[in-house]
This record gives structure tokens, C-alpha cells and sequence, in this order.
């Protein structure tokens, strides 16, 4: 029997309301773990999976 990693990438969608990109930019590089998972939906895509050799 093989081995394989599997490697499960989550994308999460955030909303913000900003005066122009660069604003926009600055609240997303100051955003929390907190703030971002309050927007979570907790689905995941299977990104790559590798056999292990």
C-alpha cells in the first residue's frame, strides 16, 4: 500500500468597506485570525495530493 499527502487549501471571502484599494490593502494586512474566521464557511478544496515515496 502507497502513501499519499494530501494538501487541502481554504479560501475565505472578506468584505470591507474602504475608501480605494490601498485602504483596502491595509485592513486586510492588519485583519486578525479572529476577525478573518468570523468569515470562515469551514469548506475545504482538495489542493494537490503527492505520493510519498
Amino acid at each position: 500500500m502507497a502513501k499519499y499527502e494530501i494538501e487541502y487549501a481554504q479560501f475565505t471571502k472578506v468584505i470591507v468597506e474602504a475608501e480605494n484599494e490601498e485602504e483596502a490593502n491595509d485592513l486586510a494586512a492588519i485583519m486578525d485570525g479572529e476577525e478573518i474566521a468570523e468569515h470562515d464557511t469551514h469548506e475545504y478544496n482538495i489542493w494537490n495530493v503527492r505520493k510519498i515515496d
